[in-house]
């Protein structure tokens, strides 16, 4: 354990992803998955994604929490489905401390290539000057879907308490960033004891008033940790 370091934080979280299935959370295996997908695309679908957690997770405390995984392209398997992929095929096929690191090294190899990552992730931890080491990372739903974010309330609500819920309480982390107010809304009904949660504007159009929403939430995250030199430092 102790050489895997906090790479196993979350580990039994993920776990019970795994054991329950996806149909749990839909109701079946394969409602709401992306249509018209190559059978390398398709099967990637059905292959949970639980982020990572960075190696000075536990001096910060702090959880990057997005909605779900993105989609891309219907035909080609994308670079980082190419590279990660394997060691998150391997964890969901034979869950153990060991995979369950490498799943996380290897997603954490890719996601700040994604455009979430430069959208979005890249300017909250520059305000709280922070790296993607300092944080722990992930999806209030580890499943891809055709509605993308726009999954129902049923989902929602199993997104809340099958996987949302418990990460937070293996985690127990000291702030969460929400990246969404879907992911806000999925905290919510959680119905657990949360720390304080800043969110975050991720609307795709730029309007004035996303931009005035989205520069108080990082002067927020400015004054939260002023004072805190960059690299975990």
């Amino acid at each position: 354990m102790e050489a895997l370091g906090f790479h196993a934080t979350g580990f039994e979280s993920a776990k019970r992803v795994i054991e329950l299935g996806r149909a749990a959370f839909f109701g079946s295996s394969t409602f709401d998955l992306p249509r018209d997908r190559s059978p390398s695309v398709a099967a990637n679908d059905l292959v949970p994604q639980f982020g990572f957690v960075g190696e000075r997770f536990a001096s910060t405390g702090v959880l990057l929490l997005g909605i779900n995984p993105g989609n891309g392209s219907n035909s080609t398997e994308s670079v980082a489905d190419s590279a990660m992929l394997p060691s998150l095929r391997t964890f969901a096929k034979s869950p153990s401390l060991e995979s369950f690191a490498a799943a996380q090294v290897a997603y954490k190899g890719v996601c700040e290539s994604w455009a979430i990552w430069g959208n979005h992730c890249a300017a909250i931890l520059a305000a709280a000057n922070l790296t993607a080491e300092d944080i722990a990372y992930a999806n209030c739903l580890p499943w891809r879907t055709a509605s993308k974010a726009a999954f129902g309330q049923p989902v929602t609500e199993k997104a809340a308490s099958l996987y949302a819920g418990p990460l937070v309480k293996e985690l127990s982390p000291k702030v969460i960033i929400a990246a969404g107010k879907k992911a806000k809304s999925i905290l919510e009904l959680t119905r657990i004891k949360l720390p304080p949660v800043i969110t975050w504007n991720r609307a795709q159009a730029l309007t004035p008033s996303v931009a005035r929403e989205r520069e108080a939430t990082l002067e927020q995250l400015r004054a939260l940790f002023a004072g805190r030199l960059g690299g975990g430092e």
